[in-house]
């Protein structure tokens, strides 16, 4: 493959994703209505991401709790929760997310 090939194929990935984050659907929904299978929209996400380095979605914010010390924090997004616990791996939560955001 050309260098103008593989940049035109990384160009048309590129907007790709953006239209299937900006879509809402999963990534199996999003696949289905534009003719692609799941594991080509993954390949590139993580392609993607490895090169950023940044989360797939929105942005990490700081929250300040004044709950009692040992209390945690519960998440719940539609039919999911998630609970977290003080002293929680960010980088476990970052995947769990991300697992999250491939089938919701």
């Amino acid at each position: 493959m050309t260098k103008e090939a593989r940049q035109e194929l990384r160009e048309l990935w590129a907007e790709r994703i953006e239209d299937f984050r900006a879509s809402g659907l999963s990534q199996r929904a999003w696949c289905r209505e534009h003719g692609l299978r799941p594991n080509q929209l993954w390949y590139w996400l993580r392609k993607f991401e490895t090169e950023t380095n940044q989360p797939q979605n929105g942005i990490w914010i700081q929250l300040d709790s004044l709950a009692p010390t040992g209390s945690g924090v519960v998440l719940r997004i539609g039919n999911v929760t998630v609970e977290i616990q003080r002293g929680f791996d960010p980088q476990v939560l970052t995947e769990v997310i991300r697992s999250l955001l491939n089938v919701c």
